[in-house]
């Protein structure tokens, strides 16, 4: 039986452009909903489930990670230094030279259900891409993963095949998959001159044609991410609410 990874790494260095007109004194990892920013939440629901080592990955207004840091035994920063002219997987790569075991990787702008994790954490699957059923939020990316393996991401549901499930931002990354997406980086920035790749829609789909990457798909899955004004709404007056409602239903542990 795999067994479960004990790191995560949490990608942070986006600059927020679009969120600057409600929230832009910090990091959008720091918006909060219900009381806790989405970061704090993070990293709570991680060492709940006995995450020993997490790493975030920070660029802009990266001094903010540092200090919330200092208050967590487990946790580091790396900075992305080139963070404001690169995509995603050069935030990736700077973490993958500290972490060099299984991980869970996410998204610093996310709440989401508990069973996100779960879901992940419990799979036999060395490898899984979290999915869920179509949230209607808008900017949603699509994932194709015909017979449960995931073969393309694309915004563009026209470009896939077949849509097996909307991305969430979290995925379970064994060494081994990380080190056939840290080659497609470097194959990339080779080829390209620059580091502007997607993890998601570049680097894991490249690294899914040489290990299988299953699809962890929970259709009613809650969840949202903060990336735009309308995302904000969407989840503090939509997706919260439904959230607190779950929890009244399901009792005291």
């Amino acid at each position: 039986m795999t067994s479960r990874p004990q790191a995560a790494i949490i990608l942070a260095a986006g600059m927020g452009t679009r969120l600057r007109g409600v929230f832009s004194d910090l990091p959008k990892g720091f918006v909060e909903i219900g009381g806790e920013s989405l970061i704090a939440r993070s990293l709570r629901l991680l060492e709940e489930r006995g995450i020993r080592r997490i790493v975030i990955v920070s660029g802009h207004l990266g001094a903010a990670y540092e200090a919330l840091a200092r208050e967590h035994s487990g946790v580091e920063v790396v900075e992305n230094p080139a963070f404001a002219t690169t995509g995603s997987m050069a935030s990736l790569a700077c973490a993958l030279e500290r972490v060099d075991e299984d991980f869970l990787l996410l998204e610093s702008d996310l709440f989401y259900e508990e069973r996100a994790l779960d879901v992940l954490l419990e799979s036999d699957a060395p490898d899984v891409l979290l999915a869920s059923g179509p949230t209607g939020a808008t900017d949603e990316v699509w994932i194709e993963a015909p017979g449960g393996y995931v073969k393309g991401i694309s915004k563009s549901p026209d470009a896939l095949t077949e849509v097996s499930g909307e991305l969430v931002g979290i995925v379970r990354i064994s060494r081994p998959l990380a080190l056939r997406m840290g080659e497609a980086y470097a194959a990339f920035v080779a080829e390209n001159g620059h580091g502007q790749m997607a993890y998601e829609t570049d680097a894991l789909v490249a690294a899914a044609q040489h290990r299988p990457v299953a699809l962890g798909l929970v259709p009613d899955l809650l969840w949202g991410e903060v990336d735009y004004e309308s995302h904000y709404l969407r989840v503090r007056d939509e997706v919260w609410p439904r959230w607190v409602d779950l929890q009244a239903a399901a009792g005291p542990d």
